[in-house]
């Protein structure tokens, strides 16, 4: 039986294999030298004809893509759909008061170039995907990167009433976007605007294109500002057709002001040359957002081999399909190491060829809005991930340049060092757990799996924007698809190391250790939080004692962050921050006095709890 049933379209033709007679060798496993550059510059090519917008006409193209690679590939394919509140921009404005006194309306356009076709048309709007809609005008104000400290600074500088009702011109780096959007609203500003700098990603770092990879001018970053997960209106279940949802305006990390993205060149006007420093600006902005609000269905594809030895035991690989437009290396890089994956899998299972575990290859949608179709899918499947999920290896801008990087949960730091060692690339010096921002969050903060993510990297300045097409991966970025090539190899051999049941993902004494470093950190300026810091400490090195000391029981090692999920809810021990994370949220959150926290005890004790519940499984 398929491991997602009745979610599966299962194939109607039941395979069996007969075990190999002494004579034969086994099957051959997935070779990682079956990996065709030409192929993945196909692949790229292919799921950039169109734009990729999550829920759009034209990403249809790219579903029956991935789905038809599946299909070839001889696995079964599951086609899931979530119905998710991402409202549409349906037009939008900008406009500065000129010296004179007159309104200019600002060009909003993406420039594009004649070398490359695609960059001339089909251009996702200017956005902020699940910003305010309507109106808003007021006097222009310099805000830095956005931060709580520069709109603190502000406030002490000029008083809150003075830019109350004003526009903030946000400068993109330093925090998620979404949390400059929030600090904006709730120091009293009706609007937001936020430009990339050309120091930043754009001329003052080399050639921009179409002569070289960095941003022109005109170029524009795109992107969320949900400060959440999932899909908004239904936190915490999977967002079915007839599921119940709350309103928009009872949905947690919304912002309500409008909000938009602005060029380097639209900035420097709205700047009049003035030096950045926090404070007023010479003139006043109007903006307008316009929403179609209708809930829009998405559509995770994913490709399934069931495990021939230990079918419930499953291990995931995934990439988002999505994009705010060509996307070609957010995330087409990605998806495209994803599918080629798949393919020299296929061509081993034709062979003979089974794992021992299920694998799971997976291509998410929404991504871009807030890690949507990953959210619901382990919402949906979280009872199963809980019993039966090893580990999750996520691939996002998998090749743009030479440098490889990974950052990994301590339980798959063997499995991504055994990789690279495989391959011949050295191992990153520090494979800490990653951050927030992917879809691997989900799958830690709800289900405690094991994650890793890795890719190779370089410089460009298209992030989000029209010009991100294969022109600049196959002219600057990556020519020949060496790289790409590079991480679809890492990824096969992580396969084939992964899904044999020998492969143990266990973590534990590393969790342990990273849990002393992070409890270092930890704040000990009053007597309470000294108790609470000592308590911490000694249930962990407890835990540590037991473990070495009692016998081994490999059955629960990758399920040791588990032990810190609550019921419902999100994990107690390690959770996403924007772009960065935070060790003991909840506890991290009663030492702040944080609205809506648990008292310090109360925090400590759901801590504390992980670590019994840990204890008794020896």
């Amino acid at each position: 039986m398929s491991p997602l049933t009745p979610y599966l379209l299962v194939t109607s033709a039941c395979l069996a294999f007969a075990a190999p007679s002494a004579a034969q060798a086994p099957p051959a496993a997935p070779q990682p030298q079956s990996v065709s550059a030409e192929r993945l510059g196909e692949t790229l090519d292919e799921l950039c004809r169109l734009p990729r917008l999550a829920g759009s006409i034209e990403s249809l193209a790219a579903i029956d893509y991935a789905t038809q690679v599946f299909t070839d590939a001889g696995f079964d394919v599951v086609k899931q759909p979530y119905l998710c509140y991402l409202p549409r921009q349906k037009s939008q404005s900008l406009q500065m008061l000129a010296p004179g006194g007159d309104w200019q309306a600002l060009d909003l356009r993406e420039v594009g170039f004649k070398e490359d076709p695609r960059t001339l048309s089909n251009h996702v709007p200017p956005m902020h995907g699940l910003t305010g809609t309507g109106r808003a005008e007021g006097p222009l104000w310099y805000c830095g990167y956005g931060t709580e400290n520069e709109f603190a600074e502000l406030e002490r500088k000029f008083g809150r009433e003075a830019f109350q009702g004003g526009i903030a011109l946000v400068r993109y780096g330093a925090l998620y976007r979404g949390l400059k959007v929030a600090n904006a609203e709730a120091y009293g500003f009706a609007g937001a605007l936020l430009y990339t700098n050309a120091q930043d990603d754009g001329a003052a770092k080399g050639p921009v294109l179409p002569d070289g990879p960095w941003r022109p001018s005109s170029g524009i970053q795109r992107g969320s500002v949900y400060n959440a997960d999932g899909d908004p209106l239904t936190p915490g279940w999977p967002a079915l057709e007839h599921a119940n949802r709350i309103r928009p305006d009872q949905a947690k990390g919304l912002v309500r002001i409008p909000s938009l993205p602005v060029s380097s060149g639209n900035a420097g006007r709205l700047l009049h040359g003035a030096e950045r420093q926090l404070g007023p600006l010479k003139t006043s902005a109007r903006l307008s957002v316009e929403q179609d609000q209708n809930l829009v269905e998405i559509q995770d594809v994913l490709g399934v081999v069931e495990g021939t030895t230990h079918p419930d035991e499953w291990v995931i690989f995934g990439a988002h399909r999505d994009s705010w437009g060509f996307g070609a290396t957010d995330n087409g890089t990605g998806s495209t190491v994803l599918l080629e994956t798949a393919r020299v899998v296929g061509e081993a299972m034709k062979a003979g060829w089974r794992p021992e575990r299920t694998l799971i290859f997976a291509t998410w949608d929404a991504e871009e809005w807030g890690l949507v179709g990953s959210t619901e899918w382990v919402e949906h499947h979280r009872s199963e991930l809980l019993q039966k999920a090893v580990a999750y290896v996520n691939m996002d801008v998998a090749a743009t340049g030479p440098n490889f990087s990974a950052s990994c949960t301590p339980g798959l730091g063997a499995a991504t060092a055994a990789a690279c060692t495989t391959q011949g690339i050295t191992v990153p010096s520090r494979l800490g757990v990653p951050g927030g921002g992917s879809d691997h969050v989900p799958f830690i903060e709800l289900a405690g799996v094991e994650v890793l993510n890795f890719g190779f990297h370089g410089g460009s300045g298209v992030y989000h924007s029209a010009m991100d097409t294969p022109y600049l991966v196959e002219k600057f970025l990556d020519p020949g698809f060496q790289y790409h090539k590079q991480a679809a190899e890492v990824a096969v051999t992580l396969v084939n190391h992964l899904s044999a049941a020998s492969s143990e993902v266990d973590g534990r004494r590393a969790w342990v250790q990273q849990i002393l470093s992070a409890l270092r950190r930890f704040p000990t300026d009053t007597d309470e939080n000294r108790l609470a810091k000592l308590q911490l400490e000694n249930a962990t090195l407890r835990y540590a004692l037991l473990m070495e000391t009692a016998e081994e029981d490999s059955a629960t090692s990758f399920r040791f962050h588990r032990a810190f999920l609550p019921a419902n809810g999100r994990s107690l021990l390690w959770r996403s921050e924007g772009y960065g994370s935070a060790w003991f949220p909840e506890v991290a959150a009663a030492l702040k006095g944080a609205e809506g926290s648990k008292d310090l005890d109360a925090a400590v004790l759901e801590v504390l709890a992980g670590f019994e519940a840990l204890s008794s499984t020896f």
